[in-house]
């Protein structure tokens, strides 16, 4: 099992703290990054956790885009 896997299989034991982060996610594309991170700073996430989330989910967002703008042209 590599890190990624590891991390997936940890966010996933503690519920809420995974819709803590969804949460955030929303939150991100809503009103941006730093609301994200005051969101989750405020409910006892750490700092790690609060970036690796928002940065993953905000690549994920970005690829998903360029692969759209690709099909579209």
């Amino acid at each position: 099992m590599d890190d990624a896997e590891r991390r997936h299989e940890e966010r996933r034991q503690d519920l809420e703290t995974a819709a803590q982060l969804h949460e955030a996610i929303a939150l991100q594309r809503a009103f941006g990054s730093d609301a994200a991170q005051r969101f989750l700073k405020l409910r006892g996430i750490g700092d790690e956790v609060a970036q690796d989330a928002l940065i993953e989910s905000y690549d994920r967002r970005q690829a998903a885009r360029r692969l759209r703008a690709a099909a579209v042209s």
